[in-house]
């Protein structure tokens, strides 16, 4: 193996790391927006439950401020029944049979609102049922997604940290002359300096090549370039 086979042999090692690193930088990227989007369902199932629950704890008030006034009705109308034989004349008889004819109404009115109550809360109640159902399902299910990301982000992040240790130590090892024209392609594109031809165009940029560098490369003994891009050209397989 000549010494410029080797070097080229040693781009190559450093497209794979640099193709590696793009690829789980990016996945490294979208796991955070993946994560938000499970927490903001989660959040989804956790306002309708809380909404549920808001709405029947106010209609168990309502109920229960509405039996308070039917007894204080109730117990009013006692009272005036009691009364209405001890009134003396015509104008309070009159009065007390209007008081009393009230409260009666007023008792129907509360007691049918108890009974229209009742049924709302119980329609509600199994509406907070299946909103906690669907809420312990959902959030079992999403928890276990987002642990499933963070274990792949961490094992994502430890494999970054490998490459990126292990990438210098290979160029490293290039002829310094070939090191610094990979340097200022570098530069330029930071993790992505080298690249293999995918169907005879450039694996970064997708430019078509000529045919016969496309050619030239796959023979990896010579340094050429993207003419498009500028960035060095290697080939090997998957």
């Amino acid at each position: 193996m000549t010494d410029l086979r080797r070097d080229i042999s040693l781009f190559v090692s450093v497209a794979r790391i640099e193709a590696s690193l793009h690829t789980d930088r990016l996945e490294l990227q979208r796991i955070p927006t993946e994560i938000e989007t499970i927490d903001r369902a989660i959040a989804g199932f956790e306002a309708r439950e809380t909404k549920a629950r808001a709405r029947l704890e106010q209609l168990t008030k309502s109920r229960r401020d509405t039996e308070r006034r039917l007894r204080e009705h109730e117990d009013h109308l006692k009272k005036c029944r009691t009364q209405q034989s001890l009134v003396k004349t015509n104008e309070e008889y009159t009065a007390m049979i209007k008081e009393i004819a009230n409260l009666e109404k007023a008792i129907g009115e509360e007691e049918e609102k108890i009974l229209v109550l009742m049924d709302e809360i119980e329609a509600v109640q199994k509406e907070t049922a299946t909103a906690t159902e669907a809420l312990d399902v959902e959030r079992a299910k999403r928890l276990a997604e987002r642990k499933t990301l963070e274990d792949r982000s961490a094992v994502l992040a430890a494999e970054v940290d490998r490459l990126t240790r292990e990438k210098p130590k290979i160029l490293a090892e290039i002829d310094p002359a070939l090191l610094k024209r990979y340097e200022r392609v570098a530069v330029r594109f930071g993790d992505r300096a080298v690249t293999r031809v995918e169907h005879e165009h450039c694996g970064a940029c997708r430019q078509q090549l000529p045919p016969q560098v496309a050619v030239e490369v796959r023979k990896n003994d010579q340094f050429l370039t993207c003419q498009a891009c500028g960035r060095i050209l290697v080939h090997y397989a998957d």
